[in-house]
C-alpha cells in the first residue's frame, strides 16, 4: 500500500480549521473527499499541523495511505480537479511507511502578516491581521532582534486549551520584516509550537509597538511563565503555515 506525502496550500477563510469536524467544512475533510474520488476507498489524511479556523497554509504537509499505485501526477491533478479553488495540492511523492507528516517533522515555520494603516487594503481582508493605529516598527524590530534563539519555555504564550504537555520550544528563526508599504511580517521557526503561540506573540509585539511594553516584552513573558502577562491573541487571518522541515 503506497504512502503519499502531499504538499498543500490553502486559504483557510472558509474552513473551521484543518481537522475534520462533524457538519463543518475543514481542509482535511475536503482533501479526503477529493482523494476518495480517485482511489475509490476511504482514506485518513494526517497533517503536519492542525491549523485553526481562518489560518492559511503555503506549505502544509500531509501523508496518506492509498491502495491504488498511480502516477503521482494523477494524484495531484485528480485531487485538484475535485478540490475547491481555495485548496491546492502542489506536490506529491511516495515515501516509506515510517514517514509521518506530524511526528517525522523536525521544524515548522510560520509567517504572521500585519497590515498597519487606518483602512484595511481590500485584497488583504481575511489574509492579514489589522492594526489601524500607527505602530513603532523600530521598537518591534528591536524586540524581535533582542529575543534570543534557542530553547525556551513558552508557557506564557500557551493557550489555556492547548493539549500539549510540553511547553519547551527550540526557536530556530525569528525575524520582523517589511513586506511592502504598511504590510509587515513576523517569520518564526521552531521544532515545536503551542496552540495560539504565534498569535499571542503577535499580540505582545503589537503592545510593544504601541509603547505599552518595553522592547524586552517577549522575554518578560517567558520569564513570567504566565499567559496573563502576554498580549491579546491576535486574529487568525494573518497566520500562515509556511514550511515544514524533515
Amino acid at each position: 500500500m503506497p504512502r503519499l506525502k502531499l504538499t498543500i496550500q490553502y486559504d483557510g477563510s472558509a474552513y473551521y480549521g484543518w481537522q475534520i469536524q462533524d457538519g463543518l467544512p475543514s481542509v482535511q475533510g475536503a482533501l479526503a473527499q477529493a482523494l476518495q474520488q480517485i482511489v475509490e476507498h476511504e482514506v485518513e489524511i494526517q497533517g503536519a499541523g492542525r491549523t485553526d479556523r481562518g489560518v492559511h497554509a503555503w506549505g502544509q504537509i500531509a501523508h496518506v495511505d492509498v491502495e491504488k499505485d498511480l502516477d503521482l501526477i494523477k494524484y495531484i491533478g485528480g485531487m485538484n480537479r475535485f478540490l475547491p479553488d481555495d485548496i491546492r495540492v502542489i506536490d506529491a511523492e511516495k515515501v516509506g511507511e515510517d514517514f509521518h507528516a506530524r511526528f517525522s517533522a523536525t521544524a515548522r515555520h510560520y509567517v504572521y502578516r500585519l497590515w498597519n494603516a487606518r483602512h484595511m487594503r481590500p485584497d488583504l481582508a481575511g489574509h492579514a491581521g489589522h492594526m489601524a493605529v500607527p505602530l513603532d516598527m523600530a521598537a518591534i524590530r528591536a524586540a524581535v532582534e533582542c529575543f534570543p534563539l534557542g530553547e525556551h519555555d513558552f508557557k506564557g504564550f500557551q493557550d489555556a486549551e492547548c493539549q500539549s504537555r510540553v511547553s519547551l520550544c527550540d526557536l530556530h528563526h525569528l525575524r520582523w520584516a517589511e513586506e511592502s508599504e504598511h504590510l509587515w511580517r513576523l517569520e518564526i521557526g521552531a521544532n515545536h509550537f503551542l496552540h495560539h503561540m504565534v498569535r499571542n506573540m503577535m499580540g505582545t509585539l503589537v503592545e510593544i509597538g504601541l509603547g505599552k511594553r518595553p522592547i524586552t516584552g517577549l522575554m518578560d513573558v517567558i520569564d513570567a511563565q504566565d499567559r496573563r502577562h502576554a498580549g491579546m491573541t491576535f486574529a487568525p487571518d494573518g497566520l500562515y503555515l509556511s514550511k515544514v522541515v524533515y
